[in-house]
Formats: C-alpha cells, structure tokens, sequence
C-alpha cells in the first residue's frame, strides 16, 4: 500500500510564509494548485492525510473523494496573534482510508489535542504526536511505502522513521 501525507502552504498563507524559503511557495496560494494535490492524492496514494487551515476546509471538501473522512488536530496551547480576536486553536486534517483496522489494534480517535511546536526553525512543523496520529490513522503496515509530499522541516519523516522503528520492535516483542 502507498501512504502519503501532505502539509503544504496553507492557502493564502504561502507567500507570506513560504515566500522567502522556496521559489514556488506563491502557488499555494492558488486554489486550484491544491485542488491538483487532492487529485494527486487520491490518483497516487492508496491512502492519504492532508492538513490545512479551518479558512479553508469548506473550500476544498468538495474536491475530496467521498471516502474522506474529517479529523482535528486541537490545540490546548496556541499562538494568539495581536489584534486577531478569533483563536485558530484547531486544524482540520483529512483521511482516506485504506488498511482495515483491527479490534487488536484498537480505536483510533479523529481528534489529538497536542500544543503547537515552538522554536523548531521552521514554520508550520507538526509535533511529534501529531505525526505519530496520522501515521496511525492511516494504519500504515510493516512493508507499505509512505511519502512525505512537503518535508519542509522535516519532522514528519524523522517521527514516520521512529513511528516505524518503535512499532516493529512491538510486533517483535509480540511474536
């Protein structure tokens, strides 16, 4: 199975944030470019997460193959901007799903509550039990392929490395 996730400049954000750290960032800003990821998604992958802003879920739901599902990410601690009076403490993060899961391996929850990262170096990099969620909400196995779409800092490549590691050493210890 082919799993992916994909974080990319959220829309209307990327050049403001992007803009000085890769060329390409102001077509983020660009419905449509994320309209081609979600087809890209569900064309290439077997299964996907795709995070973005809570401005934009309405947006782009309806590109979405109707198998997706709707998770959150809510954050207890977030940064609140000045002069801004509504908190953005919550992103919604879409699944579709491939691998059936098991009742040994438990129920998954469409929410995690997990503070912001800080002084990561990089704008936007998701915490290390953010990435670990994903990973098991898309129920990814021993010997499926994952591809990180936008490595950006990457954090989601070194927790999918030690996700990965920590849950072959479970299976061994089971076996």
């Amino acid at each position: 199975m082919k799993a992916a996730y994909a974080d990319p400049p959220y829309l209307g954000l990327a050049q403001e944030f992007y803009g000085d750290l890769h060329p390409d960032a102001a077509e983020y800003d660009d419905p449509m470019t994320h309209k081609r990821l979600i087809e890209r998604l569900s064309d290439e992958f077997d299964t996907w997460a795709l995070s973005m802003s809570t401005t934009t879920l309405r947006l782009m739901l309806p590109w979405c193959p109707e198998n997706v599902r709707v998770g959150s990410w809510v954050k207890p601690f977030a940064s609140f901007k000045m002069n801004v009076t509504r908190a953005y403490t919550w992103e919604p993060v879409l699944f579709r799903f491939s691998n059936k899961r098991t009742k040994a391996q438990g129920t998954w929850r469409d929410f995690i509550a997990e503070p912001i990262t800080l002084r990561r170096g990089f704008r936007g990099a998701k915490p290390e039990k953010v990435c670990f969620w994903i990973f098991e909400g898309l129920n990814i196995m021993e010997g499926d392929e994952f591809h990180d779409l936008f490595p950006g800092s990457g954090a989601v490549t070194a927790a999918f490395e030690k996700w990965r590691t920590r849950a072959q050493s479970e299976q061994f210890q089971l076996a």
